[in-house]
């Protein structure tokens, strides 16, 4: 059936060109030409093939070639693309026969073969050192040339199916390897290596975390919206905008294009803390009234005057409660006067009220003698 269908494809692809020369001979001069000669030599890479096949599909059927321990992914990938290129040998000869190729089954077959191979890729590219491993082996087997010492150790590692798991000694470096080999003397004595010197940070404590949380809470203020749409404001440079939807559209080719790579190779690609933050910013709906708490970054700025205002109640405190000791200490010195005053009369008291037994028959007996004293007084001016 493969020598018609090619007699056929021949035959057609003669005759079209015949037809072409009829017609338009001096338009298309060059390129029949090249084309009769790429016919040609695809006559020369068919009978190639041809040979080939033959004495490998002898070799299957004598049972030389044992193919059925071998990496079940390439068979399924070499009938798959011997299926797929059979499908488009018969569509390019419907073709070429006048035929309609709208609605036939075979195109369906053509694209589900096409998206088999394109799958097949990176699982071919993870087996790619188990099957170079096999084709080294298959190579030292089939060598002639080697000794039977070298022959027996490398069957007994060719019987040994671990023998083609990966060597852990090859993820080594060399570079590490020679360094380690340098540190040693040729006495045999280590010298440790030379290491760039780093500048030490000095903990302080407390004020040095205060500082560090301060300039977090600056340049955290810093990014505020709030304080961007101040400069913006008051700035006298001209204002930059981005076209609206710009930045979006760039983040959905991205992920179509993260989509269609993870689907390709099988592969989970991971995201950085930024980008997700910025997808995710990009991808939600914006809420106007989001932003406003950005009054919590900005008070950070006033934290300055805060506490230069704070100082300043602290000094005028302590000279008020200064003066408020200073005001009690008159005060009780004051109580300490008149504590000593009442004393001494309390004593002066005593000592009257040891000559008079009764207050008040002094002033008794003083009224008595005034009263004489006013009576004499008339008696002598009569």
């Amino acid at each position: 059936m493969g020598d018609q269908i090619e007699n056929s494809l021949i035959n057609n692809i003669s005759e079209e060109i015949k037809d072409n020369n009829s017609s338009s001979q001096e338009k298309n001069t060059n390129e029949i030409s090249k084309f009769i000669i790429l016919i040609n030599e695809l006559k020369l890479k068919i009978q190639e093939v041809k040979g080939q096949l033959s004495s490998i599909t002898s070799r299957v059927k004598n049972h030389e070639i044992k193919t059925n321990q071998g990496i079940s992914l390439l068979e399924i990938k070499y009938h798959t693309l011997l299926e797929y290129i059979t499908s488009l040998t018969f569509i390019i000869y419907m073709k070429l026969n006048g035929q309609s190729i709208q609605n036939h089954p075979v195109v369906e077959n053509l694209i589900e073969l096409r998206v088999v191979l394109e799958k097949l890729k990176p699982l071919e590219q993870k087996l790619k050192y188990q099957i170079d491993k096999l084709i080294r082996a298959t190579i030292i087997n089939n060598d002639d040339d080697v000794k039977l010492s070298s022959t027996s150790g490398n069957s007994l590692a060719l019987s040994n199916p671990l023998s083609f798991k990966p060597n852990p000694q090859d993820l080594v470096s060399k570079t590490e390897d020679s360094n380690d080999a340098a540190d040693v003397n040729n006495n045999g004595i280590y010298k440790a290596p030379k290491l760039a010197p780093v500048h030490f940070e000095e903990d302080t404590g407390a004020k040095f975390k205060r500082e560090k949380e301060e300039l977090r809470l600056l340049s955290r203020a810093s990014k505020s919206r709030l304080i961007k749409d101040l400069i913006d404001e008051y700035d006298d440079r001209p204002e930059e905008s981005t076209l609206v939807g710009s930045s979006q559209k760039e983040d959905n080719t991205e992920l179509e294009e993260r989509l269609r790579y993870e689907e390709e190779n099988f592969i989970r690609l991971s995201l950085s803390k930024k980008e997700l933050k910025r997808l995710k910013k990009n991808t939600t709906f914006e809420d106007e009234f989001e932003n406003l708490n950005d009054f919590n970054d900005v008070a950070v700025l006033h934290k300055d005057v805060e506490a230069s205002e704070k100082e300043r109640t602290n000094v005028l405190n302590k000279r008020n409660l200064r003066r408020e000791s200073f005001r009690r200490q008159d005060i009780s010195d004051d109580d300490d006067v008149e504590v000593l005053s009442s004393k001494r009369n309390g004593k002066k008291k005593e000592l009257f009220d040891g000559l008079i037994s009764d207050p008040s028959q002094f002033r008794k007996r003083n009224n008595k003698f005034q009263t004489a004293k006013k009576n004499f007084k008339r008696q002598k001016r009569k």
